[in-house]
């Protein structure tokens, strides 16, 4: 054999020996974390960082679960074949051959020194195995399912059937019928419909974005149960003790005047699209909770990606009323008269089916059963 054959020989079975004798000497570490989990986005600095220190060699094997079916999978079969509490079931978890850790601060508090351990170099097993871990601040390991899509457009019926949108709807109406031109009403009330939507759609990204970014969502997380519930307390009063203590779920009554005469002066569809990003500011006040509530669930269990066409489905629900009112309208179904004593007279009603749902709602977030 040539000695240039000879010497190539040795150096191409070095290449390939010295990986595999490397990764067997290396800490094996599995990381399972979620796209937007903001205890994540703490745990996961301090694991590049060790993974990138040359002391010592460490694999990290990466697995996303909010967008990745299989990790999540992986996920429920490991805290299976550790023996992992329910009740302590969540991320960012670290598998470390027979440990676990779930949540930031007992990763952030012993990753380093688990990794350093003899134990570290054999690689998490699905067998069932004698296991020991700890648990601590966490993220939920699901995004939402069955049970949160109903809850996301439960609230949207309940912020649809709020009077202030309703009310708002039939004054714009009103006006332009009065003209006799049932085309331009049927156009304006769409418009002003379709303005309604796009306004609060930007609005909830604006805010999910923000309590992302401010790392909020957690905490926020945790007190919106209790929003819900005096939300729910509050249109309860309404059908009991309507107007009494001195305010109602609804547009507050010292703006009422000046909104009616701004309607009033809208005389286009373009005028009732232009107004509807008006009325947003006075509506907020009175249909916000439910949407708040929502976004603050959005915004600590799924990412912006992920919120995106749930926040499309609620807004849908949150204007359908407006439009099956402006079509009703049109085709002769009903009228403006009608169609306000029928608000008027069901109005406590409305408050009571608004309030049972948002107390319903809150209790479950505060008991963590969604």
């Amino acid at each position: 054999m040539k000695p240039t054959i000879f010497f190539a020989s040795i150096v191409i079975l070095f290449l390939f020996t010295v990986p595999f004798v490397f990764s067997q000497n290396s800490s094996c570490i599995y990381f399972f974390y979620g796209d937007g989990c903001s205890h994540c986005a703490k745990v996961e600095p301090i694991i590049r960082n060790l993974e990138s220190q040359s002391d010592y060699p460490v694999n990290v094997r990466y697995l996303e679960i909010y967008n990745n079916r299989s990790n999540l999978v992986l996920l429920n079969n490991y805290f299976d074949a550790y023996d992992t509490p329910q009740d302590e079931r969540g991320i960012p978890a670290v598998f470390i051959s027979n440990k676990y850790l779930i949540g930031d601060q007992p990763i952030i508090a012993q990753i380093e020194s688990l990794a350093k351990s003899e134990d570290a170099k054999t690689c998490p097993s699905l067998e069932q195995i004698s296991a020991t871990g700890a648990a601590g601040q966490k993220s939920p390991t699901e995004k939402l399912g069955t049970l949160s899509i109903l809850t996301v457009i439960g609230a949207a019926l309940v912020d649809s059937i709020n009077p202030c949108a309703i009310a708002v709807l039939l004054i714009l109406l009103g006006a332009l019928l009065a003209s006799g031109d049932k085309k331009k009403a049927l156009k304006a009330g769409f418009a002003f419909t379709l303005s309604i939507y796009i306004i609060y759609f930007l609005f909830g990204l604006g805010l999910f974005s923000v309590l992302q970014i401010s790392g909020l969502s957690y905490w926020f997380y945790k007190i919106i149960g209790i929003i819900a519930i005096i939300i729910g307390l509050a249109n309860i009063k309404d059908f009991i003790w309507y107007g009494g203590g001195g305010f109602v779920m609804e547009i507050p009554r010292a703006w009422r005047p000046t909104l009616k005469k701004m309607l009033g002066e809208v005389t286009s569809p373009f005028g009732a699209f232009m107004m509807g990003f008006v009325v947003c500011l006075f509506e907020l006040p009175c249909t916000g909770g439910p949407y708040i509530f929502i976004l603050g669930l959005l915004a600590e269990r799924t990412t912006m990606i992920a919120s995106i066409p749930l926040l499309l489905l609620y807004n849908i629900f949150f204007v359908l009323p407006l439009v099956i009112i402006t079509l009703a309208i049109y085709f002769g179904f009903a009228n403006i008269e009608k169609t306000t004593n029928w608000k008027d007279k069901n109005i406590r009603v409305l408050h009571l089916i608004a309030g049972v749902i948002m107390l319903l709602l809150g209790v479950l977030v505060v008991f963590g059963l969604i």
